[in-house]
């Protein structure tokens, strides 16, 4: 055994490799906070491993994505654990790499000599949330196609360059195929290599130049005036090394049931809570509420207070400011003094910001939906389920989207009563001689959920009376199209950020929608079918 290992010494070095690496010595009082590194390290090795895994029954393009993904958490043996695995674990690691910039924040670490391991690191967690952003769309779900459509828009605000990089990110004017295969080629081959580099370098430097011993209190080697300062805080960094223990097998034992720790937590969520997987992406369902995940949730909610054109202001300037701040801290921050007592103003300024984020957070988890959501009847939820299955959109047209084999279907609803679209699905070519619609050999239960769900097609349409409900109740404070006057919002466009139901809703109770509106419900003065006429009035005019 010694001659084989002196030989693989002779060529591979390993020894040297040993010593310095495992034989090495960490300064004394390095505790469990020194874990959050190595338990980021894991979690990344966790998401790669799962990736793989999951890519190997995953389809890139919008007509499989869906279904490969539904597939694969309802079909294949230990899918559906395997994708919950990836997502939570994915959530670990944008906690364990945050709490790791926190902890070199709070103790100083990123100062002399370790400002290139601070940059590398500020690297490392700029590709975790990347990973997160891009791996958002893969589902090909609502939540996964709105909350991009959500992110394609803050890049839209860049000023001059934003339409442009809003376009390269996309692949052209409408999130679609090109989005979703360059959304999958930047997660699973563009920011793994990039982390991997860096997080070679990133593990170099903590090697090179040690782990950073706890922050003193100002002490000779760190005091500032003294020029000689960083020759004795170099002496008594070594002193400390040498009253400390060697990296194997005391640091490594730390790591090790911090990650088995960790690592059963997200074992246990990922088994209790699963992945969900909403329904499929569909660019026509405007009334979608998207909430992005609960990282994104402070941007998220930032947005509401900067409105119209000061959108660029939270989306670009902000951040900016932000991320110049982090880059330039070593620099800014000079001097041997680490400790949180002998940088109160710094330190103080750290915790303002983590409380703002964790404010906005929890905001933004709570914050009113964008639409109301009501009761859905299920029945009308199956057949538009059955719908996609059995993808009538390859001949027929819905809100601008589908073949065109088939009649439009934007108005069936009130085209055709029930009994004849019920006949008409048990069999086409009897009731439609000519047709080419195939009879499906549908159940009787998918016939009643197909009619419940082609009889709401079309029932947003008002009555002639709706333009006079508008003149007599709404125009003293709104115009809408000319018409009216502008106290309040302008009302012409109001289709493109609010449905129908939204409308209705607040026309009747305003407050229970927004705390601080100023405008009175209705419901006193119109009835509910006069509340719904205008409403429809408003949505399908404000288009």
């Amino acid at each position: 055994m010694k001659t084989i290992l002196d030989w693989l010494d002779e060529r591979t070095g390993w020894r040297k490799i040993k010593e310095v690496i495992l034989d090495r010595h960490i300064p004394k009082g390095v505790d469990w906070r020194y874990t959050l590194g190595s338990v980021t390290l894991f979690f990344f090795v966790l998401q790669v491993v799962t990736g793989i895994l999951l890519a190997m029954h995953y389809s890139p393009s919008p007509d499989h994505a869906y279904d490969s993904v539904k597939y694969l958490s309802k079909e294949v043996p230990m899918g559906g654990f395997l994708r919950s695995l990836h997502k939570w674990g994915a959530t670990g690691m944008v906690v364990t790499v945050f709490l790791h910039m926190l902890r070199v924040f709070f103790m100083g670490a990123y100062k002399y000599p370790r400002e290139v391991t601070w940059l590398s690191g500020i690297l490392l967690f700029f590709f975790v949330i990347g990973f997160g952003f891009t791996g958002y769309l893969l589902p090909w779900d609502q939540k996964a196609y709105w909350a991009t459509t959500v992110g394609a828009h803050m890049v839209e605000q860049v000023p001059y360059f934003g339409a442009g990089l809003a376009k390269i990110m996309k692949g052209g004017q409408d999130l679609g195929a090109v989005t979703l295969a360059r959304f999958y080629a930047i997660h699973v081959l563009v920011f793994p290599a990039l982390t991997l580099l860096f997080m070679v370098i990133h593990l170099f430097l903590v090697v090179w130049h040690g782990i950073s011993a706890p922050p003193e209190r100002e002490t000779p080697s760190t005091d500032r005036r003294d020029p000689n300062w960083k020759t004795r805080l170099q002496a008594r960094y070594l002193e400390l090394k040498s009253q400390g223990k060697s990296f194997w097998p005391y640091i490594i034992f730390k790591d090790t049931v911090a990650v088995t720790l960790v690592f059963l937590i997200v074992l246990g969520v990922a088994l209790w809570k699963g992945a969900e997987l909403e329904d499929l992406a569909n660019p026509t369902d405007t009334t979608y509420n998207p909430r992005p995940e609960w990282y994104f949730l402070s941007v998220f909610q930032l947005l509401k207070y900067f409105p119209g054109k000061l959108e660029a202001f939270a989306i670009v300037l902000l951040p900016l400011i932000v991320v110049t701040l982090l880059f330039a801290l070593p620099f800014l921050d000079k001097g041997p003094r680490r400790h949180p007592a002998d940088r109160k103003w710094l330190v103080a300024a750290g915790w303002m910001a983590v409380l703002g984020l964790i404010v906005l957070t929890v905001q933004g988890a709570y914050t009113p939906l964008t639409n109301p959501v009501g009761e859905k009847n299920p029945m009308v939820m199956e057949g538009k389920r059955l719908y996609g299955d059995l993808h009538c959109e390859y001949c027929h047209t819905l809100h601008g989207h589908g073949g065109t084999v088939g009649p439009v279907l934007d108005e069936v609803g009130i085209r055709r009563n029930q009994d004849w679209l019920a006949n008409h699905f048990r069999n086409p070519k009897k009731v439609t001689p000519g047709t080419k619609m195939p009879n499906f050999n549908l159940l009787d239960g998918e016939v009643e959920s197909l009619v419940a769900y082609m009889s709401t097609l079309g029932a947003g349409t008002f009555t002639a009376k709706a333009p006079g409900l508008f003149e007599e109740n709404c125009a003293t404070c709104h115009k809408f199209h000319g018409v009216g006057e502008e106290i309040a919002t302008d009302l012409t466009h109001i289709a493109g950020v609010r449905d129908a139901d939204y409308i209705a809703a607040y026309i009747k109770d305003p407050i229970k929608l927004n705390p601080d509106a100023a405008m009175q419900g209705f419901s006193d003065q119109l009835t509910a079918d006069q509340i719904k006429d205008l409403a429809n009035y408003l949505y399908q005019q404000g288009k």
